[in-house]
């Protein structure tokens, strides 16, 4: 059975992403300001929304390897134009960033070949039974594929909201779009979605023993 939207917000995370990547290891554009205080700040973006950038390009379509790739584009461009980017304006930067970043890797159909015994998702958390972590790594893909039956513009939206829990307004600013368009966008996600989920659950029902 798909497993709730909410339940799997944090069931899955993302890998010891940007561990070699150049912001992570401070090898950023050369600063315009203070030499120490550019790498101390990246390092501190890092830490405290590499989770959501990931998630937000999971959930916008990208596979695990492909989003931990895309996670490094994100933040090196953030690095590029650090200068510009008040530290309150940090977040709002990075999600727009990764949405942008995801629909030109879907666009140009971008996909990394990877296999599944490389696929960090399919590795089971230690704390769960076979069987759980089974039905967690099942739940996700089905999860994935509802997902996959929105419009990429009411995608972005339902996933800031339902997943991210932003508010209306919140996603209208990210998105410089009216808070009327966020809302008709989302009713016609959560249409789409409930549709999706609907058949899934069909079709998974044929298939039980």
């Amino acid at each position: 059975m798909l497993a709730s939207r909410r339940d799997l917000r944090y069931a899955e995370g993302p890998p010891e992403l940007l561990l070699t990547a150049p912001v992570a290891m401070g090898e950023i554009p050369k600063p315009a300001g203070p030499a120490d205080s550019r790498p101390s700040r990246m390092a501190g973006v890092v830490k405290r929304h590499a989770a959501l950038v990931w998630r937000i390009l999971r959930r916008s379509g990208l596979r695990p390897a492909d989003a931990e790739d895309a996670t490094q584009d994100v933040f090196w461009i953030l690095a590029q134009r650090l200068d510009a980017v008040e530290p309150p304006a940090e977040q709002a930067f990075l999600v727009t960033t990764a949405l942008r970043v995801a629909a030109d890797r879907r666009r140009s159909k971008w996909n990394r070949a990877v296999t599944e015994v490389l696929d960090p998702e399919l590795a089971a958390p230690e704390a769960l039974s076979p069987e759980e972590a089974s039905g967690l790594l099942h739940a996700r893909t089905l999860l994935d594929e509802a997902l996959a039956a929105l419009d990429p513009e009411e995608r972005e939206v339902f996933v800031l909201i339902e997943f991210e829990q932003m508010t209306r307004d919140e996603v209208a600013a990210l998105l410089g779009v009216a808070a009327g368009t966020v809302a008709s966008r989302m009713r016609r996600a959560r249409e789409a979605f409930a549709g999706a989920t609907r058949r899934i659950r069909l079709r998974e029902s044929r298939r039980a023993p």
